[in-house]
């Protein structure tokens, strides 16, 4: 991405973190200040204040250099050997240029510097080039972030979009582990192609386009959410485009006032199950086989695509196994919510047939 979107990007980041910034930043400046001035007065002291001028200015170009000698070659190899090759030449070749550079240029000045005194300004060099870079490098990510929110967020985006899907009502379950749990279905109108679907993460629109998103699932252009009052209302933006090929965009948000109470249960046929609602397939557990306890070995549903099924992200209601006569039934079927904040996920529904 352009350095420049990502710099005008910097005032869309959330208030909290533009202040954990403001005071990271600080904290760098701060620490570079004060390597650069015991460098200064140290070497003042023996008459080398300009030698070591001399060396520091150098060093800024030292860093690309040996950046350069590590890149260059390992982006010549492909696949995992171009990795190997990185790594090997991170730990032989840049230290070696870099450690070069700083003891050949401080012999050739006058007043000369000693090795020990070059091999000193190497590695707190490491410390004022490595503390910028570091900082770079990690605001990049939150950065490109808050520049894809302000493409996708114009600051004058006119009178919003009708959602297109014909949005079913909340439904509310009662699960002894995971409490509260809500589900709605958006059912979308013949002609519909779902582009993408943003999820709001705290002030920032994140596109979780091949993202694992527990809460909601896709069945074609239908979207069917799934969440804990734990795990919080999902607030989500969707583009499509239309019967008449034109890209729209729109948010929702469920209502759980409006909910309506019914029992969450599973029931079990020879070639499935069913569910109460269509079901994220990264909550679902479900076992064909018990081990030498008499318990289910469950298999994540996640990685149980079949052969034949249509790649969605559903389980839907009707679920049924294509090799049910190879497989065997489905025995028991278990549904995990997330822990916020905590690990593993909670185990909060689960059933098993006869």
């Amino acid at each position: 991405m352009d350095p420049l979107q990502l710099i005008a990007a910097l005032p869309a980041l959330p208030v909290d973190m533009q202040r954990d910034w403001r005071i990271a930043a600080a904290v760098v400046v701060a620490v570079i200040g004060l390597v650069l001035w015991l460098e200064f007065r140290l070497l003042n002291t023996q008459g080398k204040a300009g030698s070591w001028l001399v060396v520091r200015v150098v060093s800024l170009a030292a860093g690309p250099l040996a950046a350069m000698a590590v890149i260059v070659p390992a982006r010549s190899v492909s696949g995992m050997e171009g990795l190997a090759v990185f790594y090997a030449l991170l730990f032989t070749v840049a230290p070696l240029v870099w450690l070069g550079i700083h003891l050949g240029l401080g012999r050739l000045l006058r007043p000369a510097l000693s090795a020990g005194e070059g091999v000193a300004l190497s590695l707190s060099g490491l410390v004022v080039l490595g503390l910028p870079a570091m900082a770079v490098f990690s605001a990049v990510e939150p950065l490109e972030k808050a520049a894809r929110h302000l493409q996708d967020n114009p600051r004058n985006p006119g009178p919003p979009v009708a959602l297109a899907h014909a949005v079913q009502p909340v439904s509310r379950f009662q699960l002894a582990k995971a409490g509260a749990v809500f589900s709605q279905s958006l059912l979308a109108p013949p002609g519909l192609r779902l582009l993408r679907v943003d999820e709001r993460v705290g002030e920032l629109w994140e596109d979780m386009t091949g993202r694992t998103h527990p809460r909601y699932c896709l069945a074609g252009a239908d979207l069917h959410l799934l969440w804990s009052a734990r795990e919080g209302t999902p607030h989500l933006r969707l583009h499509w485009v239309d019967a008449d090929g034109e890209r729209r965009v729109a948010e929702h948000r469920p209502d759980v006032g409006s909910a309506q109470g019914l029992h969450f249960g599973a029931t079990f046929r020879p070639d499935g199950f069913g569910l109460a609602a269509p079901v994220p397939r990264t909550r679902v557990h479900f076992a064909t086989h018990r081990n030498a306890a008499g318990e289910p070995n469950y298999i994540a549903m996640g990685n149980a695509v079949q052969e034949g099924e249509r790649h969605d992200g559903c389980v839907m209601p009707d679920y049924r196994r294509l090799r049910a006569a190879q497989e065997g039934p489905v025995l028991a079927v278990m549904i995990v919510f997330q822990r916020p904040g905590e690990m593993p996920s909670l185990e909060a529904f689960a059933a098993e047939g006869r």
